[in-house]
């Protein structure tokens, strides 16, 4: 009877110890994830280096924060369609981008995409090639 009790023992510990290490686990794995996707939301990066590509787009009226953030992301000129979406939220432009034809560059970072479609100027000091 005490080798059955000592052997549940030895297994719920055992046990135990899996499911700790588990949630262990999966804290870092979030963990990581999460501290990956708020760098890139408010580490800015640019899709390319200058000079870049410029692009013309045309934001039609009516679009939407998410409808402007997927027409970007079409066009190539933002990677992740849902992170750049979240970018605008958190930014001070999230109801300021207007309707309207815009040149825009790969080289721009989110917040200088999101200035421009808000009618802010945006100054370059490079030579960029029109995509055509």
């Amino acid at each position: 009877m005490n080798t059955k009790k000592a052997a549940f023992t030895v297994l719920s510990i055992a046990l135990k110890i899996v499911i700790f290490a588990v949630l262990v686990l999966v804290v870092v794995r979030v963990g990581s994830f999460a501290y990956e996707y708020g760098h890139a939301v408010f580490e800015e990066e640019a899709l390319d280096e200058p000079p870049g590509r410029t692009i013309p787009v045309t934001v039609p009226e009516g679009a939407s924060a998410k409808d402007i953030a997927m027409l970007l992301e079409d066009e190539g000129l933002v990677e992740d369609w849902k992170l750049f979406y979240f970018q605008i939220l958190c930014s001070k432009y999230a109801n300021t981008m207007q309707p309207g034809e815009y040149v825009l560059s790969t080289a721009m970072k989110p917040r200088e995409l999101m200035a421009v479609m808000s009618g802010e100027e945006v100054e370059f000091s490079w030579d960029q090639q029109e995509e055509s």
